[in-house]
């Protein structure tokens, strides 16, 4: 999983587009969780980049994927 930031252009006046953070697989994805978030911008164009540091690698787990993992690391 990836963390994405959301993007929605309504054409309005902004001193910056409206935006959020989903943790989703893909971009497509994303849009549609961001979207379900906030319904209030669906005739929007809606887009979304990946969350990157320069220099660091990014994992997102869900909790149960997560305690899954670390149990088996603690079994071996």
């Amino acid at each position: 999983m990836k963390i994405y930031n959301v993007f929605f252009n309504d054409g309005g006046w902004h001193e910056s587009m409206p935006s959020c953070i989903v943790v989703a697989e893909n971009k497509e994805e994303a849009e549609s969780k961001a979207l379900e978030e906030h319904p209030l911008y669906k005739y929007a164009d809606v887009f979304a980049s990946e969350f990157k540091i320069d220099g660091y690698i990014i994992e997102v787990y869900d909790e149960k994927t997560y305690n899954r993992e670390k149990n088996l690391e603690k079994l071996v």
